[in-house]
């Protein structure tokens, strides 16, 4: 308990005043005697009296205690809380390929899902958590309070390690924004000595780092292609690395259709790597390579690719006439294209990207989708022609860099007016050429133009543009994926694990899709097999906000039930003065004469 207005505590002062005040009323009584004889006899054989004792009547204690309530009173107490403010627990689990290592009980992952369950165990009823995936793209996954946290162990039971390092000042934007704004926020990290991060991060609340498992050696296949001949047979390339600070010795292993064909012993230095190149026999459909041994990190010791059976994505061409674009779109690797007139389009039908050309129908399908200079009647975009060709082309958007659209020219335009789900990926002096972004859950691009319009398909622009714009949309089928990347098509790896188009591949394998083909999922990132520790980030608190209530007293104020007492005992000393009173008064005799 605290005191506001520690000054007014001095009026307790009074209460030894009060105590001198009751041993002064305890004086001799005076009394009319006739002869003081009598008085000095007595005092002759009287033995002297003892000092007087404080006379501890109800009357006292009654004065005594009125004085102590409204004394406190004066002192304003308050009385603190008895338990500590509700809480936001923001829990940031990080899920790249280097957690997988098994330099912890199970793994890196294994042990931070434990230390998680113990934090969501600790959650006091009225306290909140969230649960955020660290990794290429961090999500939400689950938030919840204290009492109610299933729906965050279940997420994660289902955290697998795989994949690039995360975007960590992203998660920590996600982690606070989680949080009720009447709590104050503690996020805490569950990484490994690995994590790749900026070297400052800036955070409003507590921040604090739980690290799994310790810096180590660690020998990778950091790649593994097939390139294709001119006979039509393939050369493969592997690529292996000591990614630690002692000498190994170790064997790579060449397996094609199942069958081993080669071993390449090697001794690698610290930091060094050995690289080999085979021509395959014709026929070839898969090779596979393997280190010899075990290290702590299995997932970088296997990689595959996948020669002959790729599968293809399914793209449906909706155009009323012949496009350039159909073509440019058939000579890309791994996509098989359907034309059909407007008219014969219906939402129902399947296709794993469906593209538009000056055209566009009601409903959009629940697919990728490419829109190509779209039409002025519809609701999706605002568009505003141009006749005049673009003064300047400029990218803005990473992923369409290294196009050069300098010799385009275009008959007629559409200036795109960007709606708040989509960004500007090309613009022209401040006029926006090509949108991208999601719509309905689906990713979604626009091109301002129609390329027949123009001299893009005679120009180099026009093949690059193509490609860089179904990688956005779809990503292109290939003979391997990095673990980590987004399933192209629904997929199902040899073991009986499906993973739907657009989820994250999160184990490495052969994959095959159900219409046929096969890709190979490779953890070939050099950097995630790296796991010498990196240093962690140095974190700049802020200050909390300032609110209207953030100066004001935390408790409760006691001084309106102390007055409350001290009215009821001054009315209790009130009724026993007036009792007592009214015993001592003396009865009327009459005298008769």
């Amino acid at each position: 308990m605290t005191f506001l207005l520690p000054l007014g505590l001095l009026s307790l002062l009074i209460l030894p005043l009060i105590v001198v005040l009751h041993l002064r009323e305890q004086r001799r009584v005076r009394q009319r005697v006739p002869s003081l004889e009598i008085w000095r006899e007595l005092q002759r054989s009287t033995p002297q009296p003892r000092p007087r004792r404080l006379p501890l009547t109800l009357l006292l204690l009654l004065h005594l205690l009125l004085a102590a309530l409204l004394g406190l009173a004066l002192g304003q107490p308050l009385l603190a809380a008895l338990r500590e403010p509700a809480r936001h627990v923001a829990l940031i689990i990080d899920t790249s390929s280097s957690m997988a290592a098994i330099d912890a009980p199970g793994s890196r992952l294994a042990a931070a899902r434990n230390a998680a369950r113990s934090i969501l165990s600790d959650l006091r009823r009225g306290d909140s958590a969230a649960l955020i995936e660290l990794g290429a793209t961090p999500r939400l996954l689950a938030q919840g309070d204290g009492s109610e946290h299933s729906a965050l162990l279940k997420q994660l039971d289902q955290l697998v390690a795989g994949g690039p390092d995360g975007d960590l000042p992203t998660a920590l934007n996600l982690a606070q924004a989680s949080a009720p704004a009447d709590m104050a926020v503690r996020v805490i990290v569950l990484t490994d000595s690995a994590l790749r991060a900026p070297e400052t991060i800036t955070l409003r609340g507590e921040l604090s780092w739980r690290v799994f498992g310790t810096g180590t050696d660690n020998v990778a296949i950091v790649a593994f292609a097939a390139r294709p001949l001119r006979d039509g047979r393939h050369q493969l390339y592997a690529r292996v690395a000591n990614l630690g600070t002692t000498p190994i010795a170790r064997t790579l292993f060449l397996d094609l259709d199942g069958r081993r064909v080669a071993s390449e012993p090697m001794r690698l230095a610290p930091g060094s790597f050995a690289e080999w190149s085979w021509p395959l026999p014709a026929g070839t459909q898969r090779a596979e390579a393997s280190l010899s041994g075990s290290d702590i990190l299995p997932l970088d010791d296997r990689a595959g690719v996948v020669l002959q059976g790729t599968f293809q994505a399914r793209v449906l061409l909706v155009s009323a006439a012949d496009t350039p674009l159909e073509r440019a779109l058939r000579a890309l690797r791994g996509l098989q294209v359907e034309r059909i007139a407007p008219d014969e389009y219906r939402v129902a039908r399947e296709a794993d990207l469906v593209v538009f050309v000056n055209t566009l129908p009601s409903e959009l399908p629940d697919a990728p989708v490419l829109i190509v200079a779209p039409p002025p009647q519809q609701a999706l975009v605002r568009v505003e022609e141009r006749l005049s060709d673009p003064e300047t082309i400029s990218v803005v958007d990473e992923r369409f860099g290294g196009i050069d659209f300098g010799p385009v020219t275009f008959e007629r335009w559409l200036s795109l007016t960007p709606p708040p789900w989509a960004s500007v990926a090309v613009e022209s002096n401040g006029d926006a050429l090509v949108l991208t972004g999601r719509y309905n859950g689906q990713p979604i691009a626009i091109w301002g133009f129609d390329p027949a319009a123009s001299n893009l398909p005679h120009r180099l622009a026009f093949p690059l543009l193509t490609a860089a714009t179904t990688e956005v949309l779809l990503p292109q089928a290939a003979d391997r994926l990095p673990l980590g990347a987004p399933a192209p098509v629904d997929l199902r790896r040899e073991d009986g694990l499906e993973v739907a188009a657009g989820e994250r591949l999160r184990q490495a394998g052969l994959y095959r899709s159900p219409a046929g083909g096969a890709l190979a999922v490779n953890a070939t990132d050099a950097a995630e097999s790296n796991l010498q520790p990196r240093r962690q980030p140095t974190v700049r608190a802020l200050p909390a906000p300032i609110t209207a209530d953030s100066d004001a007293p935390v408790g409760r104020e006691l001084w309106k039930p102390l007055i409350v007492g001290a009215l009821l005992v001054l009315a209790l000393e009130w009724l026993y003065i007036h009792r007592r009173g009214s015993l001592r008064t003396p009865r009327a005799h009459s005298i008769r004469p």
